[in-house]
């Protein structure tokens, strides 16, 4: 996209499974898409084992020697770079002998700060300067965090911080629907106990809509934190304190229980949508924000669909250039 803004496209739409999303030309055919719908970049999310072989570094390695050999992987569908990579440090995976780790556990403080090493590692060497990471498990899991809990977890994601920034990498750290930091308060709470320096927060659109906090108005308030930004639409809230149910990531955003909303993640310009995305983007322009615009559909269906339709918005109702 040829804009004032940095744009970027989420690869997880493509990689719904892990049998759908692994041979060369399916990837390459994936960057072909995002290219010729206007995005040269891409964030890529991080995953497991061989099979997902674009989700963990070593992998990533393994399969293209260094980063170099990704560079030219990455070129053969016009794609130019990486913008970022979402690093969930609470899925266990078989590279960290399937460790489960709790952010409120100082005693695991350790192992997560070494744990986010091979993608700061990485993102160096490719020439990206962002991480964005989950900062906490989903809320069902346990308790609700109280303040001095979420001033522990503070203290955890500034030492990620630190650990980036000496590689010359930044932090973000995302809020999704199913946090156990959830309410806005928690957020602001949040924020306060993190070093602005050391730890940005990256603003999901849709994630903050379904939680119950308004973007723009947020946004507005704390652009100064703000420092990445995914973008996608949605038609829905969560009126019901459904991110509580247990195994919410299914019973709840695959639509196994509760109101069986099997989709909660839209496309730009989605019908009923509740994101304002002009007023939104409108907001970024005016606070001169710099970072990342990753624009995604989080597994809402056809991926090269979805992307032409979210291509398609930016260029006929926002009037950017592809």
């Amino acid at each position: 996209m040829k804009d004032t803004l940095k744009w970027s496209y989420a690869l997880n739409q493509w990689n719904i499974r892990l049998d759908v999303f692994v041979r060369h030309e399916e990837q390459i055919r994936a960057f072909k898409t995002a290219a010729a719908c206007g995005f040269d970049h891409l964030e890529l999310a991080s995953g497991t084992g061989r099979w997902d072989n674009l989700s963990r570094p070593e992998v990533i390695w393994q399969n293209h020697r260094d980063a170099a050999g990704l560079r030219d992987f990455l070129a053969r569908g016009s794609i130019t770079g990486v913008s970022s990579f979402f690093w969930d440090p609470f899925q266990p995976v078989e590279e960290e002998g399937w460790a489960f780790l709790l952010p409120q556990n100082p005693a695991d403080h350790d192992a997560i700060v070494e744990s986010a090493k091979p993608f700061v590692d990485f993102l160096a060497q490719v020439g990206s300067d962002r991480l964005v990471a989950r900062p906490t498990r989903s809320a069902w899991m346990g308790a609700p965090f109280d303040a001095g809990t979420i001033r522990l977890v503070g203290s955890l994601w500034n030492r990620v911080g630190e650990l980036a920034a000496a590689s010359g990498v930044n932090l973000s750290v995302h809020y999704d629907c199913l946090s156990a930091i959830h309410s806005e308060k928690d957020l602001e709470a949040f924020l306060e106990a993190t070093d602005l320096a050391l730890v940005g927060l990256a603003l999901d659109t849709a994630e903050f809509t379904i939680g119950g906090i308004d973007p723009v108005a947020f946004y507005e308030r704390h652009a100064d934190r703000v420092t990445h930004v995914h973008l996608k639409d949605t038609p829905f809230r969560d009126s019901g304190d459904e991110y509580r149910m247990p195994g919410a990531e299914a019973t709840m955003l695959r639509g196994g229980a509760g109101r069986r909303i099997e989709r909660w993640f839209f496309e730009l310009g989605t019908e009923g949508g509740l994101v304002d995305v002009p007023a939104f983007v409108a907001a970024l322009r005016a606070h001169e924000y710099g970072g990342w615009v990753v624009v995604e559909s989080d597994h809402g269906g056809n991926p090269a669909e979805l992307c032409m339709l979210n291509s398609w918005f930016l260029q006929h109702e926002l009037g950017i250039a592809k």
